[in-house]
């Protein structure tokens, strides 16, 4: 990157139906991986954060556009890998809400003038990655765990061991007495939710876009729909 001082931004968007008003959530990190911000908002109060910033990296979750053509290739290769992708249509009517929505995310970050990732020139990159498959590229090709209270704690926990700024999960079972448990006071207040930890393992691909492009990958074929994520501890692909 060109700049100095960029903010490293992970987004993701929820997939619940409906017309949910706050339906992205953000996080967003330094060079230091220290966190500056972590939100949910409506796509306004998200393009205001991101379009506020002189020099940034921004992951999104979502498709960038329709997969048609060399676009599918991305996709294509996290399945025949063995990740369980929602694949994206080739036609909008087929699309769910939370896919056009990142369509429309994309095509605002591009009228802010953020640049695909690699651009060493530009101030500003955006990349399309997806968070589960990040979890499963630093697993080793492993799924992690269903969005379960597990998973919330699994998820953390692989998020602190790339020295991101997040409570060390091993303390909740520290906090857990009998009586707690049986009351269901359960301390919940350290542990992310599962939209935050996604939007946490965004900001980790733009954080390794920004810092250490080395450590990244990019599927399918350049500017052609490329999927980044970051290089497991073994080739999955």
């Amino acid at each position: 990157m060109s700049s100095k001082n960029p903010v490293f931004i992970g987004v993701e968007i929820l997939h619940s139906a409906g017309r949910l008003r706050k339906a992205y959530v953000y996080a967003a990190l330094d060079a230091d991986r220290e966190l500056l911000a972590i939100g949910q908002g409506d796509q306004d109060e998200v393009l205001a954060y991101l379009g506020g910033q002189a020099a940034a990296v921004a992951a999104v979750c979502a498709p960038r556009s329709l997969k048609t053509g060399p676009a599918e290739k991305a996709e294509a290769q996290l399945v025949e890998a063995g990740f369980p992708l929602e694949t994206t249509p080739g036609t909008l009517k087929g699309c769910p809400r939370w896919m056009k929505e990142g369509f429309d995310l994309f095509r605002q970050l591009d009228a802010f003038g953020y640049a695909p990732f690699p651009n060493p020139e530009a101030d500003r990159l955006c990349l399309e990655t997806r968070a589960d498959a990040v979890f499963w590229r630093l697993l080793g090709g492993r799924l992690p765990l269903p969005d379960s209270l597990e998973g919330r704690l699994q998820r953390q926990l692989i998020l602190a061991d790339q020295d991101l700024p997040v409570p060390d999960a091993m303390d909740f079972f520290m906090e857990i007495t009998r009586f707690k448990l049986v009351q269901g006071d359960l301390p919940l207040e350290s542990i992310h939710s599962t939209e935050e930890l996604s939007a946490l393992a965004a900001a980790l691909v733009a954080w390794l876009a920004g810092c250490e492009p080395e450590r990244i990958d990019l599927l399918g074929e350049t500017g052609a729909g490329q999927i980044a994520l970051p290089k497991g501890p073994s080739s999955t692909l």
